[in-house]
């Protein structure tokens, strides 16, 4: 991002002035041009990268490579025998693994190389090595072999195969022994697990009579579901009875359940034979029949009690008032007294449930508990079956494996066979065009990148555009750049008919520029030329402007007002002669200052002879003097002031002019100082500021002027 500056309006109000200016933040967009201003920055990294290359390639040994082929399958898949004990050998995955480690290790390659007499000075390391592949998840392994002998090379990845295949028979022999001891041991702890587990099931059968267990389970749970079922039952025939509401009759047998009473009779000479509870005494048919008379005679002596007052008055009129009178009060004594007789027997009823419930409720729990002692001696018995099975099983299968393995004792293993001996050793491949390819693309990478952090890090303006997106100030014109030594700076100077047409044309529409473009009420005829900083070429652009406008028909008068590093005579090919300081010291006249040049209407003013008191002579009235005496002597009057940062005398020239042309250049100006003199310029009450962008760049000069005679050096 970037700081903007616009220019405002002239406002009303006190204290701002003609104008005011209004700084923004932009974005910032220069990348490109100054990626294309630093092309020599990826053009070098490029040229570095290719010559590290070069010098590796002509630096490196020369190496020569050997390849060959085996055919290695997993030994644990190699019989039909063996894959009973694959459990104890690697799978395929780590197997072909375990392949290529062993036949990279040190252990093989040195074998090799003291087989095939290679001698290794002590301190260095053993430059033959060997790469091994797996193409496509087969058991084929691919070997290659690098050295810098072709012979020994060949030599040495034959010797690696047979000292892998000498190693694989060894180990074989050792590990099937070694195997067999293993498994007869572990055969040896199975079966004393197994003979440990069926005296554990003899112990047990010993105690427990497991069909009996079985009957004794399935009977008292049955009993035990009944107990709960006939809980149940006396639960709700207490609800019933303690609301007041008698359980049905049966219909067969006059209110009578037969099967209720024989259960409870049997539950109470079950439970009394197990000592759980002293006996009850069941209700007999006699009783239950009473009870049931007892309540039909109550709901009878209710009803006809009902009907007697509900039909009073024909009842008195049939029986008389006396007779209906005895006849209300004898049925409701006798209401009353079945009302109380049911009463009684109703909470005898409910005595009686209540101690059935308790003594089934205290039954429960120990048939319960034997419910679930039966049932844990049940599944301990069949743990013990299970680990028996299992034990046997495990028993069988190592016996199995044990014969096995002592018959595969005498067969091979999976046999490594050689699919293709080792080639003759070849010279390596380079990929030199690859190589050079790749080092073209990282230098082209790197050199972006380090261009990408010049430019985050570089506050520079790159072309116009940066000006014009950051400043308000008018550009006033482009000045393209020119090839110019730098011990022959009179080359940059405008001559009649001067070779360079886009040069010459650039000041032409300087020209233009300043006599046409409105910059105040009207036209400036005092232009003064500053700079944020040294080297911008603003007294370059000063003179050729001078000489444009003389050859427009105009009188001109270029004044050296640069009080720190004059130089505007020598480029004039003027001697040094009295100036503006000699003028403002009251030692020279204008007439003696002001020197005709070779150039005709073209007048210059030095500097004139510095004195050690000339501290504070531009605050002089006689500056204001000198420049009105100029302006009546001229069309133009050109002032070619120092940088603004640089002298503060330069600052106390900016009210006697109409215009200050502020020259940057490309690649050079730092924005913050160029804010800082535009800052510097408008606090000493500048009237119209300008900005000429010099030595500009072929993109910045597309669509301004022609591009033929583009950037012509100088002869």
């Amino acid at each position: 991002m970037k700081e903007q500056t616009i220019i405002l309006p002239p406002g009303n109000k006190p204290g701002l002035g003609d104008q005011y200016r209004l700084t923004m933040v932009v974005p910032k967009r220069r990348y490109w041009p100054y990626l294309r201003e630093r092309w020599w920055v990826i053009v070098i990294t490029t040229a570095l990268a290719l010559a590290a290359v070069l010098a590796y390639e002509t630096v490196r040994t020369g190496k020569f490579q050997s390849y060959a082929q085996i055919y290695a399958p997993d030994s644990g898949a190699s019989s039909s025998q063996l894959n009973m004990i694959n459990f104890l050998s690697e799978g395929g995955m780590t197997y072909f693994g375990t392949q290529i480690e062993l036949l990279k290790s040190a252990r093989i390659q040195s074998a090799a190389i003291e087989k095939v007499g290679i001698t290794i000075p002590p301190g260095e390391a053993n430059p033959y090595k060997v790469q091994v592949f797996r193409p496509l998840g087969t058991s084929i392994l691919a070997l290659e072999a690098t050295g810098p002998d072709p012979g020994l090379t060949q030599r040495f990845l034959q010797s690696v195969i047979d000292e892998y295949q000498a190693y694989k028979k060894q180990t074989h022999a050792i590990s099937s022994q070694e195997m067999l001891d293993s498994l007869k041991d572990e055969l040896s702890k199975k079966q004393a697990d197994l003979e440990a587990e069926e005296n554990k099931w003899a112990e047990f059968l010993r105690t427990n009579n497991v069909a009996g267990l079985t009957e004794e389970a399935k009977s008292a749970g049955s009993y035990l579901s009944e107990l709960n079922l006939e809980l149940a039952k006396n639960r709700l025939e207490q609800n019933l009875l303690s609301q007041g509401l008698a359980p049905i009759p049966s219909p067969a047998t006059n209110g009578v359940n037969p099967a209720l009473t024989n259960q409870i009779g049997q539950m109470t000479n079950a439970v009394a034979t197990n000592g759980s509870m002293a006996a009850v005494q069941a209700p007999t048919n006699s009783t239950v029949l009473s009870a049931v008379s007892d309540d039909q005679n109550l709901n009878n002596a209710r009803l006809e009690l009902a009907m007697l007052t509900g039909n009073r008055e024909s009842r008195i009129k049939y029986m008389g008032v006396h007779g209906y009178d005895e006849e209300v009060a004898r049925l409701t004594r006798s209401v009353a007294i079945l009302d109380a007789d049911h009463r009684i027997r109703t909470a005898g009823q409910l005595a009686k449930l209540q101690d059935r419930i308790a003594a089934i409720e205290s039954a429960i729990p120990q048939w319960e508990k034997r419910v679930f002692d039966i049932n844990e001696r049940l599944i301990q018995s069949q743990r013990l079956k299970e680990n028996i099975t299992r034990q046997q099983q495990y028993f069988e299968h190592m016996m199995a494996t044990v014969q096995n393995v002592d018959i595969s004792r005498g067969v091979a293993p999976g046999q490594v066979m050689i699919l293709q001996a080792a080639t003759p050793g070849q010279g390596e491949k380079r990929y030199l065009a690859l190589r050079y390819i790749l080092a073209t693309y990282m230098g082209l990478f790197l050199g972006m990148g380090i261009v990408f952090g010049w430019y985050l890090l570089d506050d520079r303006f790159v072309s116009v555009r940066d000006v014009k997106d950051q400043y308000g100030e008018n550009v006033l014109g482009l000045v393209p750049q020119i090839r110019v030594r730098r011990n022959q700076p009179k080359k940059a100077l405008l001559e009649p008919n001067d070779p360079r047409p886009v040069y010459a044309e650039a000041f032409r529409h300087l020209r233009s520029a300043l006599m046409l473009a409105d910059l105040g009420e009207k036209r400036p005829q005092t232009l003064l030329f500053t700079s944020a900083s040294r080297s911008e070429g603003k007294t370059t652009v000063a003179i050729n402007l001078a000489r444009t406008l003389v050859r427009g028909g105009l009188k001109v008068t270029l004044v050296d007002a640069d009080t720190r590093h004059s130089r505007m005579y020598a480029l004039l090919d003027e001697k040094p002669a009295p100036g503006i300081y000699d003028y403002l010291l009251g030692r020279a006249t204008l007439k003696e200052i002001l020197v005709p040049t070779k150039v005709a209407g073209l007048s210059f003013v030095s500097c004139g002879n510095l004195a050690p008191d000339n501290e504070g002579l531009f605050m002089r009235p006689q500056l204001g003097t000198l420049i009105q005496e100029l302006r009546q002597s001229a069309d133009f009057v050109v002032i070619d002031a120092a940088s603004i940062l640089a002298s503060d005398d330069i600052a106390l020239l900016v009210p006697h002019v109409d215009a200050i042309a502020v020259v940057t250049r490309p690649f050079y100006t730092r924005s913050s100082r160029l804010r800082q003199a535009l800052d510097m310029l408008y606090q000493r009450q500048a009237k119209s500021i300008q900005i000429i962008f010099n030595r500009a760049r072929r993109d910045d000069m597309d669509g301004h002027y022609a591009k033929k005679g583009w950037e012509e050096p100088v002869k």
